[in-house]
């Protein structure tokens, strides 16, 4: 299943909110990825800005928009961004791949 890092950035007043009842929001997103066939493998803070750092499996692109939109539509966030990661084992696997891949740059 396809793995994501999902780093997002909250807003004041989730912040605010969090002041006003300090939880671990982790049990709380975990469903959010359940619902759609997928996992919540970790869920960081920093410390020293607002913002979220996820590690998600999720079965596909659209499912993971999904949960994305409704998590966006909620107002916690003010952006997100999405990165595509694999672990360094799948690496090998990939540059393999690559290696039999026929390529002509440009000009050539």
């Amino acid at each position: 299943m396809p793995r994501y890092m999902i780093e997002e950035t909250f807003t004041g007043q989730a912040m605010a909110a969090l002041l006003q009842n300090p939880e671990d929001r982790t049990e709380a997103v975990r469903p959010m990825y359940e619902a759609v066939g997928g996992r919540l493998e970790q869920y960081y803070v920093s410390l020293t800005e607002n913002r979220l750092f996820l590690i998600v499996n999720v079965p596909d692109q659209a499912n993971l928009a999904a949960v994305m939109m409704a998590n966006f539509a909620g107002g916690p966030l003010t952006s997100y961004r999405i990165t595509p990661i694999v672990t360094a084992s799948e690496v090998v696997d990939v540059v393999k791949r690559a290696a039999s891949v026929a390529y002509r740059p440009p000009g050539k």
